[in-house]
This record gives C-alpha cells, sequence and structure tokens, in this order.
C-alpha cells in the first residue's frame, strides 16, 4: 500500500467510525449491509471478500495498523475485519481504580498541585 493509499484508508476509516458512533441510523447501516457502508466511504471489495463487522473489542484492543494491515490482505485472505468499537454510555462506563486515581477534575493530577500550566 502507498503512503497515499494508506492515508485515503485512514481518513475513510476514521470517518466511518466517528459517523457510527455519532448516527444510530449510520450504526444500523453498518450492521445491515457492511460492504454498502465501507463504499459509502469510498472503500471497495471484490465482492469474494468476506465483510465481518467487530464491535465488541474488548479482548482484541485493535489499533489503527492492525486495521490497515486487515485492509491491506483482505483480497488475499478473501476476508476483512472491520472494527468499529461499540461506545459505552458515559453513565455505564467504569473507570478503574488506578484511573480514577490520575484524573482530578478532568486533569493529570501531576499538574493539579499549583495554578494550570496555562497560567503560568
Amino acid at each position: 500500500m502507498t503512503p497515499v493509499d494508506r492515508a485515503v484508508f485512514v481518513a475513510a476509516y476514521s470517518r466511518l467510525v466517528a459517523d457510527v458512533w455519532a448516527d444510530p441510523v449510520k450504526e444500523r447501516a453498518l450492521e445491515e449491509d457492511p460492504r454498502a457502508f465501507l463504499a459509502g466511504y469510498g472503500l471497495h471489495l471484490p465482492e469474494d471478500v468476506q465483510v465481518r463487522v467487530v464491535r465488541d473489542v474488548a479482548d482484541a484492543d485493535p489499533d489503527l495498523e492492525v486495521q490497515v494491515e486487515s485492509w491491506e490482505r483482505a483480497e488475499s485472505a478473501g476476508a476483512f475485519a472491520l472494527f468499529v468499537p461499540s461506545l459505552l454510555p458515559v453513565a455505564q462506563a467504569e473507570l478503574a481504580e488506578d484511573e480514577l486515581d490520575s484524573v482530578v477534575a478532568g486533569l493529570d493530577s501531576s499538574c493539579a498541585c499549583c495554578c494550570p500550566c496555562c497560567c503560568t
């Protein structure tokens, strides 16, 4: 994949994920016809490539490089795993104890002992 092709894929994939997170209609469209949904973002796959949408990525923890590699191999592998993590509503999300300890009013606690850095 050329750097330009990679940049095009990353931009399209990023828009796709953001749109799914922001719009329940788009989220349903993704589930109903992932191939057509991808095509709507300029991401076209041959008909013989199976598209699998992965929403629950709690254990997989895919990063952007994993998604790029999956796209690159899709045609030769005959399958493409599209990772679109589900968003937990804020009220249901839980932070681990160490995450809570590191947050003070939305700031990193290492910087909360004095006036904000932007004031100095």
